[in-house]
């Protein structure tokens, strides 16, 4: 792993030599003030698409450079991503990623690739969990899309919490949450648009991945993300953007329906039973009907609740019998 200090000297240096304003036909409040203002913009461009397991990836465009903000799902959907950049025609001055969630990192190596002079970025321990996989994300990665794939590289710089960096002029802040949807997550704010990247902290109109929450600590976060970041536009990790006040409800709303109906309707005796996980999966469907799932299994809930099951101190009363239809066909993410 390469020196934390490659970040704290080289990188500013390249940022702070960009300068001017980025335009977008569906520029957010913030950037339209900034402009109306005379004060250099970045436009934030998000790269999706609908349905199951979609997920977010950002570049963030300066008048002279760009930044990449997570990096798709896997290689095909990175392939599109780095299309839409290279049709910005600018560099891409830095790599960023967010969490040790495969949906967040698996295109990495193919972005890297086509952007051989951006700077990978990430915080140190997320470059960590990459390297030694302790979840097997990785490996499950490289063994689904093959020589497509094209193995993890090493991260060029690692951020920390309360770092700032420039693109064009534009000061963008560094925030790191230890504990929440994954540990860590790394959120990118450019105040001076009031707005904020918080990736997998948030989800919007989706089901979140449990498998790995922290479930006392991540509502504490969105507290303080609503405290420290008030009145900003959020760019959640699914989903679409919004008022963060609005986003991080919904979510704060989700969890505590979630952590309810699992103390209350699952384990009230310390047993869930088949009945009671269908008759659950039936109550969040009817509560949350038009929401999709993050990872794109159908399986998702079930696996959310039978983690929350564990998480909170219940078991399941018999193992179920995996059919061919809960077969992963994705990594965890």
């Amino acid at each position: 792993m390469r020196a934390a200090a490659l970040l704290r000297y080289a990188l500013p240096a390249a940022l702070l030599a960009l300068a001017g304003c980025g335009q977008s036909d569906s520029r957010d409040p913030g950037e339209v003030r900034a402009a109306e203002q005379g004060l250099p913009t970045l436009t934030i461009h998000r790269e999706t698409r609908t349905g199951p397991g979609s997920v977010n990836a950002y570049w963030i465009e300066g008048s002279d450079g760009i930044v990449i903000f997570d990096t798709q799902r896997d290689p095909d959907l990175a392939a599109r991503f780095a299309s839409e950049i290279e049709q910005a025609g600018k560099p891409v001055i830095a790599i960023i990623v967010s969490h040790y969630h495969a949906d967040h990192f698996a295109g990495l190596p193919y972005l890297a690739e086509a952007f051989p002079d951006a700077r990978i970025l990430m915080p140190e321990a997320v470059a960590e969990q990459l390297s030694e996989d302790p979840s097997g994300y990785v490996e499950q990665v490289a063994a689904l899309y093959g020589e497509d794939f094209g193995g993890m590289p090493e991260a060029d710089g690692l951020l920390t919490g309360g770092e700032e960096l420039n693109l064009s002029g534009v000061p963008m802040t560094v925030s790191i949450v230890d504990e929440a949807e994954a540990s860590p997550i790394l959120m990118l704010a450019v105040p001076s648009q009031n707005a904020l990247l918080a990736s997998d902290l948030v989800v919007s109109g989706m089901h979140p991945n449990m498998a790995d929450a922290d479930l006392d600590s991540w509502p504490r976060a969105l507290e303080r993300l609503s405290r420290d970041f008030p009145n900003v536009t959020l760019y959640p990790g699914h989903g679409e953007q919004g008022p963060a006040n609005l986003l991080v409800a919904n979510q704060t709303a989700y969890l505590n329906f979630m952590r309810t109906l699992v103390i209350n309707d699952l384990i009230d005796d310390d047993v869930a039973t088949e009945s009671q996980i269908a008759a659950a999966l039936t109550q969040i469907r009817g509560n949350y009907p038009d929401w999709e799932s993050t990872t794109g299994r159908p399986a998702q809930l079930r696996r959310n609740l039978e983690a929350m099951i564990e998480k909170l101190g219940g078991r399941l009363a018999l193992q179920r019998r995996v059919t061919a239809g809960d077969r992963e066909s994705r990594p965890s993410e």
